[in-house]
């Protein structure tokens, strides 16, 4: 050993300097699962026919699903299969980092526009104020631009009234009049010459909301063959706008650096409301005809001027719309990389040429121009119901691959009435808007058809993904069948909560090792620490997530690290002590003795990984991986880095003794020596532990199905947080640290059960009379809190694909009103009405009164003159201006609503005030590129009036969100059933392995007969901690109320993996003191349990502390775990010393002579 410890210690070196690279910076390296940063997990049921392969079903809805809210892949969203008809998709929430780069970004954009945005009717207002000037001049050079203009503008003013004044003077002077016509016309040219000019060198945020929006990805190599990130579209886009407006580059390139950087952190969408509605609005599969150049019946020429002037959806055409491509790359030739520049260099001639497409292109993104007439299309309005049936691969009659699809009867008489008077033209396939080909018609299609072409395997994939998205609304459930959300102020409390007991738990268990061995300990302490690293560090090269779950595995990694090093530190002191050996061959000997016990241990902990990370939910999973990889570092760190360690103190630091604390105070070593003869009492233990199994099991099964969480029976667990105290709240209302309101745990109960009690007719509403309610966080003495769990299960004979949480937290919500922290839903009379006709009028008269036929509205409508007002009647309950204009911004920020960006909006209230705001309002929006003066009807109609209309249905009906877990009865059963499934897997497993390890059957009933033990005692305790939770003795609660979850599964599933590892300690040694016999006799058993009594007192407190801490400290998220972790351990020391080892002795077993026991003073252990 001593010639490689350089080498050794080089290897180490590097492995543990790999992983510390690997981590660095822990805050972007690091990932984090949405139970510790905050986030929400969807379930959705997924329609898979008898005759489809569920597997390539769900990969292509999974596919679409992620182009509908993910298109660039910028976001942390996840999905994936879940059994054979479910899809989870798993989103983080922002946290406060990511909301301060979004608040930094949105402060670049506004000063961007403070200097560049100049609205018609902002100038002609700021020359009436006659502070054009102040309001818009920036630099001396367009100061000196609006003061020319201003000047203008008040000569104009001033002759226009000496022009009056003149015509009304008697006589009336014709040669004043004619100067001052005059005057007054060199004036109005002046005026309107630089009025163009100032408008024509300004741009509107809706202009950057575009540019931003488009991809960032880089599109074409360099020189030296990396990917250039100035060929991105956004970077082109940005490019251009700099070119066109050389004075703003250094505003500009603030709001790309703030933009990259908000990006580069940004995870997920800002609400989970906000992701439901994207999933919602997925799969819309469109077929259209393209024109084709030289259409005469098209304007192409005009439609390409106001695609520049006003956007691809404010065309005037009634004909023909333009469509934004989709993926470039589809559209060139993979391994013609020159195809890309063309497209990207002149994309109108790319698609003329190659295609025979109208095309164009606006801030980096290409357009191509199809038809929206109804018989040049087939889309989804007006009722229209058709879907695909199918997709696939197949051969056209040339023998090249081709893409085959169906449609149902009523989609072939479809396609047949459009395809028939159209072939030999393009058709275009639209999905959620946008082009994703556009292949020629050779023939008319009725319900089944091909797509031929030179295609490449990738194109056959995108062509058939794009195909199966057609039957996305058809397949795929509504709303969610399941769904968690977890705030990111929860999901930080739970990281720093977490990181806390496992930091503390990991102290105390490092001074604990230093203080009972010594030197020795130090060594096991820097073991631990690259112990830690290693996890760490791989979990970061393999991009894995943390979970709660997980931080619950690196503390049981300690333990089991720990109980390693004890292993190998006993067996050293028993070859120092007992056979007198010298220190480098008790070393040797100990590690070699020790390892045997330390590989089979953490073996049946992998097997229990390995089975959970196979049948556990996402959360667990990172239980079972961090787990796994823990114990894969303990086995480097105790066999390898702790040998290596004590080789350099007996070779280089030339140490020849090794004390411990039972060899310096010999009294501690008699006091964990003890000389029981556990045989004699086996009898009546095992009768006790009979008992209290029974017993256990009993208690657990009388609770019924109460003793199940919700995500086992079926259910939605709501979490409700107060808001914020504010000044004119009572003087005795009760506050938090955080200064939240205070809420009586009693008071909210009754709230809560009245709620049930009054709704007896009602199947949802009627199961919150027996809702669990419990306080989370801190809570008061008495009881109070300011956030509270609610748990309440499904009523009987619910659709399995029927959600109730959307009930549940509505009527939470309404029944405590403004005391919670969310924004409520408001109703209103043309709520759902899908006819926008009859509230929105166009601003084209003085006052907002005239415009919408009420006398009473005397609001001045200049600024909004040719934009829409939106009016709204019948508000319940009443809304405060402020508070509609911040739901309608925030739905304006929304993707789906991403062309409305940059409009000007005011909120009027049409009604008399009451105290909590108005119950009659008009929304005013303008847009310069769709006033009604300048567009036609149809245009300002359809991308104005209807789409505010729209977003403010969408922005006043938006449901309030509270952090839920919601599970159908279907997805309960299906969790009951894989958890069931990995303890009977987990069992078997470690049953065969243990037989083989041990040559007998005799050593695994023995080992299963203990787990069976530990297992009833931690249920029972379950079900205990319901009849006695929430009970408090002086104000000290003596127990919080479990019930069995995921983490609690967790728990057991670390209990049955801890205990073998126990019970295999004591069973390896009574394997090696039997030596050659087929039985384990009387005195064998005992002296090896007496043996390894220190071990086991030593590894068992340590890892109990451990559980302890975590219990205290780790917070209600990793409490369930912790309290079965605690009883589990108990029961495992237990177990493994008066149930599994006596019950190796075979009754009527012999005493040989030769087998008898050593000397029970021995200081020997496991």
């Amino acid at each position: 050993m001593k010639n490689y410890i350089p080498l050794c210690l080089v290897l180490i070196g590097l492995i543990v300097g790999v992983c510390v690279f690997s981590v660095y910076p822990p805050k972007t390296k690091i990932r984090l699962g949405k139970d510790l940063q905050g986030g929400v997990s969807l379930v959705y049921a997924v329609k898979v026919a008898d005759d489809s392969d569920p597997d390539e079903v769900l990969g292509q809805t999974i596919d679409v699903l992620k182009q509908r809210v993910n298109p660039q892949g910028i976001l942390d969203i996840a999905m994936q299969p879940v059994g054979r008809d479910r899809i989870e998709v798993v989103m983080p929430l922002p946290n406060d980092d990511v909301r301060a780069l979004q608040q930094t970004y949105r402060d670049s954009l506004d000063a961007l526009l403070a200097v560049s945005r100049i609205r018609p009717s902002q100038l002609e207002a700021s020359l009436e104020a006659g502070d054009a000037a102040e309001s818009f001049g920036g630099t001396d050079a367009r100061r000196a631009q609006f003061e020319q203009l201003q000047t203008a503008w008040n000569d104009a003013r001033t002759a226009r009234a000496e022009l009056a004044a003149a015509e009304s003077a008697d006589p009336v002077d014709a040669s004043t009049v004619d100067a001052l016509l005059d005057r007054i016309a060199r004036s109005e040219i002046t005026v309107e010459t630089l009025e163009n000019t100032i408008l024509s060198q300004t741009f509107g945020d809706d202009r950057l909301f575009n540019i931003l929006a488009l991809d960032g990805a880089a599109k074409k190599r360099g020189e030296d063959g990396e990917l250039d990130p100035s060929t991105s579209e956004r970077a082109i886009a940005f490019a251009e706008l700099e070119a066109e407006f050389p004075h703003l580059r250094s505003e500009i390139e603030r709001l790309r650096s703030t933009y990259a950087a908000f990006e580069a952190q940004r995870t997920g969408l800002d609400d989970p409301e906000d992701l439901k509605r994207l999933l919602r609005g997925a799969g819309v599969l469109e077929f259209r005809i393209a024109v084709r150049d030289g259409a005469m019946d098209v304007p192409v020429t005009l439609l390409r001027e106001q695609l520049e002037e006003r956007g691809p959806n404010n065309t005037d055409s009634p004909i023909a719309r333009w469509f934004a491509v989709n993926d470039l790359k589809q559209w060139t030739d993979e391994d013609k990389p020159e195809t890309i520049e063309a497209l990207l260099a002149d994309p109108v001639s790319y698609f003329k040429n190659r295609y025979g497409l109208i095309a164009a292109a606006k801030d980096g993104k290409q357009y191509i121009l199809l038809y929206v007439t109804p018989e040049k299309s087939m889309t989804h309005t007006d009722g229209d119901s058709w879907a695909i049936r199918r997709a696939s691969r197949t051969i056209d009659d040339l023998g090249r691959p081709a893409v085959s699809f169906g449609l149902d009867s009523a989609g072939g008489s479809r396609m047949r009435r459009l395809t028939s008077p159209n072939v030999n033209q393009p058709m275009a396939i639209v999905l959620d808007g946008e082009v994703y080909t556009a292949p020629n018609l050779n023939s008319a299609i009725g319900s089944s058809g091909i797509i031929s072409g030179n295609f490449g395997e990738s194109e056959i994939t995108y062509l058939i993904r794009v195909l199966a998205a057609g039957s996305l609304e058809a397949r795929l459930s509504s709303e969610p069948i399941s769904t968690s959300i977890l705030g990111p102020a929860i999901g930080q409390d739970n990281l720093v909560r977490g990181l806390e007991a496992v930091a503390i738990s990991v102290g105390i268990v490092a001074l604990i090792m230093i203080l009972y061995y010594f030197g020795a300990g130090l060594i096991a302490d820097i073991s631990l620490m690259i112990n830690a690293v290693m996890i760490f560090g791989i979990m970061a090269m393999i991009d894995g997530t943390f979970t709660l779950p997980g931080l619950a595995g690196i503390a049981l990694t300690v333990g089991m690290a720990v109980d390693a090093n004890v292993l190998i530190f006993e067996r050293i002191r028993e070859e120092l002590v007992n056979n007198q050996e010298d220190l480098r061959d008790s070393i040797r000997l100990g590690f070699s003795k020790a390892s045997s016990a330390i590989l089979d241990g953490n073996i049946t902990n992998l097997i229990v990984c390995f089975i959970l990370y196979q049948t556990a939910a996402t959360e667990v999973k990172g239980f079972a991986l961090t787990l796994s990889i823990g114990v894969l570092a303990t086995l480097f760190t105790s066999l390898f880095v702790s040998r290596v360690l004590f080789a350099v103190c007996t070779e280089v630091f030339k140490i020849r003794s090794l004390p411990m604390l039972p060899t310096v105070f010999p009294s501690i070593h008699r006091l964990l020596e003890p000389k029981i003869d556990w045989i004699s009492v086996r009898g009546p233990m095992l009768l006790l532990s009979a008992i209290l199994a029974i017993g256990s099991l009993a208690l657990f099964f009388s609770s019924g199905a109460d003793v199940l969480e919700t995500e086992f029976r079926g259910g939605v667990s709501v979490k409700m947080t107060t808001r914020s105290a504010e000044a004119d709240d009572n003087a005795g209302t009760e506050r938090d640290l955080a200064g939240r309101l205070l809420l009586a745990r009693s008071d909210v109960e009754d709230r809560i059960h009245a709620i049930g009690d009054e709704n007896p007719d009602d199947p949802i509403l009627a199961q919150l009379a027996n809702a669990t309610i419990l306080t989370v966080g801190t809570t008061t003495e008495d009881s109070e809190a300011a956030s509270f769990q609610i748990k309440v299960a499904n009523p009987p004979g619910i659709n399995e694909d029927e959600n109730i949480a959307d009930a549940i937290v509505a009527a939470i919500v309404d029944r405590f009103g403004d005391e919670l922290a969310v924004t409520q839903p408001v109703r209103f009379a043309a709520e759902g009405d899908p006819d926008h006709s009859s509230h929105t009028f166009s601003l084209e008269r003085k006052t907002l009164g005239e415009a919408i036929g009420r006398a009473g509205a005397g609001v001045q409508v200049d600024a909004f003159r040719g934009g829409v007002a939106v009016v709204i009647d019948g508000i319940t309950p009443p809304i405060t201006l402020e508070d509609a204009a911040e739901r309608i911004k925030r739905m304006r920020n929304q993707p789906d609503f991403a062309d409305t960006a940059g409009r000007d909006v005011e909120v009027v209230g049409l009604d008399q005030a009451e105290a909590g705001g108005h119950r009659e309002i008009a929304v005013m929006v303008f847009d310069d590129t769709l006033s009604s003066f300048e567009v036609a009807l149809g245009t300002w109609d359809r991308g104005l009036a209807q789409r505010e209309y729209e977003l403010l249905q969408a922005a006043l009906t938006r449901e309030a969100t509270l952090d839920q877990s919601s599970f159908s009865p279907k997805v309960a059963q299906n969790l009951a059933a894989s958890a069931i499934v990995a303890v009977i897997l987990s069992l078997l497993g470690m049953l065969v392995y243990i037989w083989f390890r041990f040559g007998s059957l005799r050593y695994s009933v023995c080992a299963i007969a203990a787990l069976v033990f530990n297992i009833s005692v931690c249920l029972g305790a379950i079900a205990l901690s319901l009849t006695i939770g929430e009970r408090s003795i002086g104000g000290f609660r003596l127990l919080d109320e479990f019930r069995i979850d995921l983490n609690v599964v967790a728990g057991l599933l670390t209990i049955v993996g801890y205990s073998l590892n126990d019970t295999i300690v004591i069973l390896d040694r009574i394997r090696e003191n039997r030596g050659k016999l087929s039985y384990a006799s009387r005195g064998v058993v005992n002296n090896s349990i007496n043996q390894t009594f220190s071990r086991t007192i030593m590894t068992s407190g340590t890892t109990i502390t451990s559980a302890i801490v975590l219990y205290s400290l780790g917070g209600t998220g990793i409490r369930p775990f912790a309290f079965t972790f605690f009883v589990g351990l108990v029961a495992a020391t237990y177990s493994s010393v008066v149930i599994a080892a006596p019950l190796t002795w075979s009754v009527g077993a012999k005493e040989p002579e030769e087998s008898k026991p050593r000397d029970s003073t021995t200081l020997s252990t496991g």
